[in-house]
């Protein structure tokens, strides 16, 4: 779970994680929080007694990065450090609820393998502005990656996907689409979210554009192999217009004095602008392709300061 400042919601989701599991037939259940560079002080240890939960422990990391790096880094962290048979991915902040966990549980247990389970969201809290920004981006995300995105961080991974997943450069930008990209077996189970704990949400429209982008960007070849097509197309459209402008001027008497000089003066300015960003986005796709950028596996490290035990058993 990655932490910016929220610590008291972070606690309380806590508490309600173990009152939830303590029910359930006995698990070894460990949790780590995410210091995603937070300015108060995380708590020294955990103010209410656990009993299914075995371990809780702070991950700090040496600056804010976002909670979709601070997954990638905490991934790789986890990857490294600990062992087990599943891992899941939630926000701190309530709006994951821990009963969710036990149906992943079971549709994991379900499939006939290896299989990882999304929190496909279903009734939503947000304000109407933001659900109409939030199908925007549903929109855009078919339309360029080719591919339809309805769940977030929230999540039940098996182990053998997490050996796999943190091999990807695209991990550092955005968690669910990096997963779409690596083609691992996965099924959704529908889950409501719940309200807030404590607090605000620290993430304004910026951060949310921002996140959008950055879920394009994990299939960036995709996206830019789409858009190669779309300007090739214009580029072509343009040039039968031109040709046509030529052949009404040459073989017609339809127009006006000028006219044609203007239209095709403007048409070739258009091909020209198209094919300027047709190389460029050619030039950016090749070089991406050739440049792998941050590994996570291989550069978490860096941006981890320790790694202290709030509570252990």
């Amino acid at each position: 779970m990655p932490v910016y400042e929220d610590w008291e919601s972070a606690l309380k989701l806590c508490e309600n994680i173990d009152t939830v599991f303590s029910k359930q037939a006995p698990l070894r259940l460990s949790l780590i929080f995410i210091d995603d560079g937070s300015t108060n002080t995380c708590p020294s240890e955990i103010p209410v007694r656990l009993k299914a939960i075995e371990k809780v422990s702070v991950l700090t990391l040496r600056r804010n990065l976002g909670h979709q790096r601070a997954i990638a880094i905490a991934l790789a962290y986890i990857q490294q450090h600990c062992r087990g048979d599943a891992l899941v991915v939630m926000d701190a902040d309530g709006e994951d609820r821990p009963e969710d966990i036990l149906r992943m549980l079971e549709a994991m247990a379900g499939a006939d393998g290896p299989v990882a389970v999304f929190a496909e969201r279903g009734r939503r809290l947000e304000k109407a502005i933001f659900r109409l920004f939030y199908r925007i981006y549903g929109s855009l995300h078919v339309l360029l990656a080719g591919r339809s995105i309805r769940f977030g961080n929230f999540s039940l991974m098996p182990w053998a996907h997490l050996d796999s997943i943190v091999t990807y450069p695209e991990l550092w930008n955005h968690y669910a689409s990096t997963f779409l990209k690596s083609k691992l077996p996965y099924t959704r189970v529908r889950c409501d979210r719940s309200p807030r704990i404590a607090g605000r949400s620290r993430m304004d429209f910026t951060s949310l554009v921002v996140h959008g982008m950055s879920a394009l960007f994990a299939n960036q070849e995709v996206v830019g192999t789409r858009l190669l097509i779309a300007i090739g197309a214009v580029t072509i459209g343009l040039l039968v217009l031109s040709a046509v402008v030529v052949g009404v001027k040459l073989f017609t008497q339809l127009g006006i004095p000028g006219w044609a000089t203007f239209a095709l003066g403007l048409l070739l300015v258009m091909v020209g602008q198209s094919l300027i960003v047709l190389f460029l986005l050619v030039f950016s796709v090749v070089m991406n392709r050739s440049q792998l950028g941050f590994l996570p596996i291989r550069d978490y490290a860096y941006f981890v300061r320790r790694e202290s035990i709030l509570h252990s058993r």
